[in-house]
């Protein structure tokens, strides 16, 4: 390419963690191999330059949808997997869909600026999240599970010889240690957070809403008060009252209840496998030896393998032919085999099948213990509306009023039956007003953009 002919620019915005309070990211290195693909990517396709910005992922739908009312949208845009119906219904000025399907704009071709494509690679459970009647909409970038993290020492004096893998097992573990001499007040943490119900819900077979979830077509009514919600909350609510969970009033973090487990205040912590560096670290400085297992089930019979968390690309609709492959070309890329072991190193499990694959062979090292459990646990999941999650309008509102819900049945003593109806009722209000925008004619861009 002629130094006087400019690249072709492609605007990608990623999404970025929340910083703590002294300004340090909760995810360091989260979008570093993403960042690095870029770099790459514009060594080795000069005339192109993908351009990255990073935005706190709460932000990242208000960002885009205020871009896209100025006209000035990215060209690529990197949502939380909790905003994904909402990045569907984000507009353009006209009314139309600010985003395109990946699946439909790639088609039939093999490779794209000679780069292969990957998306028949992607893991079935990452691409069903992702999916919509079957069709792949954006590229993932990220995929984490919830694990349940122990304190080994602790477990050896309370002579648990496996870490729990069910609700019932879990109780009877954090049972041996109340029992021990000396031992802590509590025994489990965990944050109030939309994601763990998402995946309880699902280990017993149960769907957030109709339509499948939001899996064969909009989800137009919640199931926020199932048998299956109720079942999680009672059990949830029994071990608060037994003692043996432990609230730490904030109620979305995840980093309190894993900063008890350092203090030694708990046995067990259930968090993010994006965490499980941080972990290691944690336990490191404490002087605990880690255990890491599965998410706990409802029962021996299910698993918890989804709904998956993480982040996923979006692209514009409507780009220039030379951009458009350009964006379909770097989202190939950036998962392309090569780069799978930088981005395993940091805070994703396996995408694709080729990551996963490389993930299993001896030469690979785990980047923290219990890498490996959590990848069998995503992809032992069945490919299906229930493990694939909700994929609901507002779901970062509807999370939140759940949350509401579940501190008010731990701390004031509500009845789960009558608090989780009140809850569905009135998180069915805020689904009907983003469902109003987005079946509007012509439609509009949802009020509440809010991710989380």
């Amino acid at each position: 390419m002629s130094d006087s002919i400019e690249p072709i620019v492609i605007e990608a915005w990623l999404a970025d963690s929340p910083r703590f309070a002294d300004g340090k990211r909760t995810l360091p290195g989260i979008n570093d191999p993403v960042i690095e693909a870029a770099k790459w990517f514009n060594q080795a396709h000069p005339e192109y330059e993908v351009r990255v910005r990073q935005i706190d992922f709460r932000a990242m739908p208000e960002e885009v949808g205020a871009a896209a009312a100025a006209g000035n949208p990215p060209d690529l845009a990197e949502y939380i997997y909790s905003s994904t119906q909402t990045a569907h219904d984000t507009r353009t000025r006209t009314g139309a869909p600010l985003f395109a399907s990946v699946q439909a704009a790639i088609g039939d071709r093999t490779k794209i600026l000679g780069e292969p494509v990957v998306v028949d690679d992607l893991l079935p459970v990452v691409r069903n999240y992702y999916s919509q009647a079957g069709e792949l909409f954006s590229m993932p970038t990220v995929v984490t599970t919830n694990m349940l993290y122990a304190n080994k020492g602790m477990l050896d004096r309370a002579g648990i010889a496996r870490m729990p893998t069910t609700w019932e097992e879990l109780a009877e573990a954090c049972d041996a240690i109340a029992a021990l001499p000396g031992a802590p007040a509590h025994r489990v943490s965990w944050p109030i957070y939309g994601w763990l119900f998402h995946q309880e819900i699902a280990g017993q077979g149960g769907l957030f809403g109709n339509a499948g979830n939001g899996r064969t077509g909009r989800t137009t009514k919640l199931h926020l008060d199932s048998p299956e919600m109720l079942n999680y909350v009672r059990y949830w609510k029994a071990m608060h009252e037994s003692g043996h969970y432990l609230y730490t009033g904030q109620p979305r973090d995840y980093f309190s209840p894993m900063a008890a487990f350092e203090r030694g205040e708990i046995a067990f912590v259930i968090s993010s496998s994006a965490v499980g560096i941080t972990m290691v670290d944690m336990a490191a400085n404490a002087g605990i030896e880690l255990l890491v297992g599965g998410l706990p089930r409802s029962d021996a019979r299910r698993s918890p393998g989804g709904p998956i968390a993480g982040q996923s690309f979006f692209m514009a609709g409507g780009l220039p032919k030379e951009k458009e492959d350009g964006a379909l070309a770097f989202l190939q890329y950036q998962l392309n085999p090569a780069l799978a072991a930088a981005r395993m190193a940091e805070r994703t499990l396996p995408i694709t099948r080729q990551a996963r694959e490389l993930s299993l062979s001896p030469a690979w090292k785990e980047p923290f213990p219990g890498f490996l459990t959590a990848s069998h646990q995503v992809n032992s999941a069945e490919v299906s509306p229930t493990s694939a999650g909700p994929r609901i309008g507002n779901l970062h509102g509807i999370n939140t009023l759940v949350t509401y819900a579940m501190e008010d049945v731990l701390l004031r003593n509500a009845d789960p039956a009558t608090r989780f109806q009140e809850v569905n009722e009135t998180a069915q209000i805020l689904l009907d007003h983003h469902n109003a925008a987005a079946l509007a004619y012509p439609p509009v861009t949802p009020e509440v953009l809010r991710g989380g």
